[in-house]
């Protein structure tokens, strides 16, 4: 506005300079060039004055626009300080009890595991119990400060209650990304001590297990390490070590049968240092075919003494999983391990070995159908032995219920010949799963 003003008074100056003292002069020629350079002059001006106006107005715009920025950008600051309100005061929820609570509470789930055996066989308890709650499993799960996973699990067998295992895994704590474990765990030898007993492919262990490590695996407090290394096909191969105690966790009952005398030992009542090593690894065949493969070692004494022998366990184990059909959830699965056994004693080796192989197909989304085949000789008794012939069908009710039927034919050179006929059912309340389980297995 002030612009347009100073435009007028200019020009009404100008033309008042230009006209002539008297209306009733004559203006000359040369005073009518005069007022053309005038007006031509007062042109350029007006002009000049234009380019001015219309910068002045894209200065009011472009400030008009960072006032607008401003007043966002304060909006922005309100709207954090208000975020940051709002954290503190979570924070402090947080560190409040029930937000103490929310924050550790782990994982927790009941597992239990149902059996009706119909059987003759006195090898089993099967005989005075044709029905048995063979454990019932409280398990605890959850992370430790973020530095750290924990598990933990309460076990109930044959009327007693006890702490079964207990450890905390810390990953990447060691050079070359390798987790510690420590604590009471299963050990890591072989593919399916790791598996709890209601967690198995069928429903007991195989006989070389329940001959070399127990009817209920092999648990022990100690230390281990776990990490991986590149192959030349490109899937990583996993390995761990471990130390443990050698005092062999065990329920009552869990003898099978045999004696454990100085003249009849078996392998599994070591009472020194242990040491176990494996190895494992994933190969991808094809869309349709994956091979998953291990090896394992275990070595210790039977005392604590360097005088007593030392003794040695190998293993070794393949997993084919084939899927050729066009349904996702069709896929056959063929398992098989070997484990053998060797103890100098007096001079010469005593050498033992087992085996299983099985196989199964699963035909809908919660049915498999399956057969097993199982060979063990005694340990440190190698001239005798087990065969047996499995077949089971299990039925997935639902994510957390699993019935199972297995018949099982047993033959011992050593003794009687025996039939099972083993009825399983396994639920669960919440959701049940380990910290390194395995995805093969049926969960």
């Amino acid at each position: 506005m002030r612009l347009k003003t100073v435009f007028f008074m200019t020009a009404f100056l100008l033309l008042a300079l230009c006209l002539p003292a008297s209306a009733a002069e004559y203006a000359s020629k040369a005073e009518m060039e005069q007022m053309r350079k005038d007006m031509q002059e007062l042109k350029n001006l007006v002009g000049d004055l234009k380019s001015i106006i219309k910068q002045q107005n894209e200065t009011i715009k472009e400030l008009r626009e960072h006032s607008k920025e401003d007043e966002h950008e304060e909006e922005g600051h309100i709207a954090s300080a208000k975020d940051d309100h709002d954290e503190e005061h979570s924070d402090s929820e947080m560190l409040s009890f029930d937000g103490l609570l929310d924050r550790i509470t782990p994982n927790i789930s009941v597992t239990g595991d149902f059996v009706a055996n119909v059987s003759d066989d006195h090898h089993t308890r099967s005989t005075e119990d044709r029905f048995d709650l063979r454990g019932v499993d409280i398990d605890f799960m959850g992370e430790i400060d973020g530095i750290g996973k924990a598990y933990a699990n309460i076990a109930y067998h044959d009327d007693d209650v006890e702490l079964e295992e207990a450890y905390l895994i810390v990953e990447e704590l060691l050079p070359f990304h390798t987790d510690l474990k420590f604590g009471k765990f299963r050990a890591d030898f072989g593919l399916l001590n790791t598996i709890h007993p209601h967690a198995l492919p069928q429903v007991d262990y195989p006989a070389v297990y329940r001959e070399y490590l127990g009817e209920e695996g092999y648990i022990d407090e100690g230390v281990g390490i776990a990490g991986s290394f590149p192959s030349l096909w490109g899937s990583p191969i996993k390995y761990s070590l471990q130390a443990l105690n050698g005092n062999r966790h065990d329920h009552d009952g869990d003898d099978d049968g045999h004696g454990h005398d100085d003249e009849d030992r078996r392998l599994k009542d070591y009472d020194d240092i242990v040491y176990i090593a494996r190895l494992r690894n994933d190969i991808d065949l094809s869309d349709h075919m994956e091979i998953k493969w291990g090896l394992s070692g275990l070595s210790g004494r039977f005392e604590n003494d360097e005088e007593s022998p030392r003794f040695y366990y190998q293993g070794g184990d393949l997993t084919l999983i084939w899927r050729p059909f066009r349904d996702e959830h069709k896929r056959i699965r063929w398992q098989s391990e070997f484990i053998s056994a060797q103890i100098e004693e007096d001079h010469s080796w005593e050498r033992s070995y087992g085996m299983y192989s099985f196989i199964d197909y699963q035909f809908a989304p919660r049915w498999i159908l399956g057969a097993r085949y199982d060979y063990a000789e005694t340990p440190l008794q190698s001239r005798d032995h087990i065969t047996e012939y499995s077949a089971y069908l299990t039925h997935q009710y639902t994510d957390n219920n699993r019935l199972r039927v297995q018949f099982k034919n047993s033959q011992r050179n050593h003794d009687k010949d025996s039939n099972e006929i083993l009825l399983q059912w396994v639920f669960t309340l919440g959701r049940h799963e380990h910290l390194d389980e395995d995805d093969d297995h049926d969960h």
